[in-house]
């Protein structure tokens, strides 16, 4: 089993505080969704001039994951819609730092984005030097999508519910573990929140990435994960991994019969994934809204839809105003997160 990564002294009820009774109103506020609609059957109107080079979309993590994805959708719906040259750049590395800095330096003219991930608003939290900051540096356009989030164990491990594994953890003298992608990733936080949430101990579990989890998941050295659902669900389904919960505020469409946590047990618990697009800081509003409504628009179709979907990918899509407010909250919400948890800044 991997080494535990130092103790995590926060309160329970500081935590509770913070989250227990806001998670669900934030996300009720933040992401109330677009008429999309609507929007797909309003005629094109973009910002005079605008677009009058190639559009550029910056992915702060390798090709193939979901985010990768929904940029290279909105990049195609844009180069057609727009008559002009749509591409997807990735520049992964440094936790998504480089991409970051480099779209928060870029010319404020619409011509440039930036895919942001729920990572975006916690990255200056972990930092004592951080190199940007989103509610300041950067102009909301849409939240696109979120990558529903559930709470896996090895099919192995005697639980079937939330319930089950509470009292499990309660019961085991030599504690129970929960593994992550990492240090202070919303997988972390989230196993954070669910012990301070359950009143148990685990022990936290870092690895290098998603795959690296997998075979100690599966092998049962570490008795629980929560992960995104599009990584997760072939395991779940061959009956390798065991699903107890969504951490949505929804049912995840896929999972249809698993409840979520908020249901199940612990009232306004969610952690998710969205991903959403932002520009650099001081882009004209004129630019902003009309790469909003041509993206409303091309969420807005069924093929969208579908190929999200397809990906374990919910559509959602907001008003520039109700990103802002998002990411604002959410940026807020983190650095509370992170103090309580006595998550350190490197």
């Amino acid at each position: 089993m991997a080494h535990r990564q130092g103790s995590l002294p926060a309160s329970r009820r500081e935590l509770i505080a913070i989250l227990g009774g806001t998670a669900a109103a934030c996300w009720v506020s933040c992401l109330v969704s677009w008429p999309l609609a609507a929007h797909a059957q309003q005629p094109s109107s973009p910002a005079v001039g605008f677009p009058s080079k190639m559009l550029r979309i910056i992915v702060p993590f390798t090709p193939g994951g979901s985010n990768d994805v929904v940029a290279r959708e909105i990049a195609t719906g844009l180069q057609t819609s727009l008559n002009q040259t749509a591409v997807v750049e990735n520049k992964p590395g440094g936790g998504g730092n480089i991409a970051y800095s480099y779209v928060a330096k870029s010319p404020p003219d619409g011509h440039i984005m930036l895919i942001a991930p729920a990572s975006f608003t916690m990255g200056p939290h972990l930092s004592r030097n951080p190199v940007y900051n989103p509610v300041t540096d950067f102009a909301a356009i849409n939240l696109v999508a979120d990558v529903p989030f559930v709470m896996v164990v090895p099919a192995a491990l005697p639980v079937r519910t939330v319930t089950d594994f509470v009292a499990l953890a309660k019961n085991s003298p030599d504690k129970l573990s929960f593994g992550s992608v990492g240090v202070g990733t919303p997988q972390h936080l989230g196993g954070e929140l669910f012990k301070m949430r359950a009143g148990v101990d685990l022990v936290h579990v870092p690895f290098r990435g998603a795959t690296a989890v997998m075979p100690d998941l599966l092998a049962g050295r570490i008795d629980m994960f929560i992960g995104a659902i599009n990584s997760l669900l072939p395991l779940i389904r061959d009956g390798s991994l065991r699903a107890i919960a969504a951490t949505s505020l929804k049912r995840i469409a896929s999972l249809p019969d698993v409840p979520t946590l908020a249901e199940a047990a612990f009232p306004g618990f969610e952690v998710g994934s969205g991903v959403g697009l932002v520009a650099p800081a001081g882009t004209p509003p004129d630019v902003v809204e009309a790469l909003n409504r041509e993206i409303a628009s091309i969420i807005a179709t069924p093929g969208f839809h579908q190929r999200m979907a397809a990906i374990g990918v919910d559509v959602v899509g907001t008003t520039p105003a109700a990103y802002a407010k998002f990411i604002s909250d959410d940026y807020a919400k983190w650095a509370k997160v992170v103090a309580a948890a006595g998550i350190k800044p490197e």
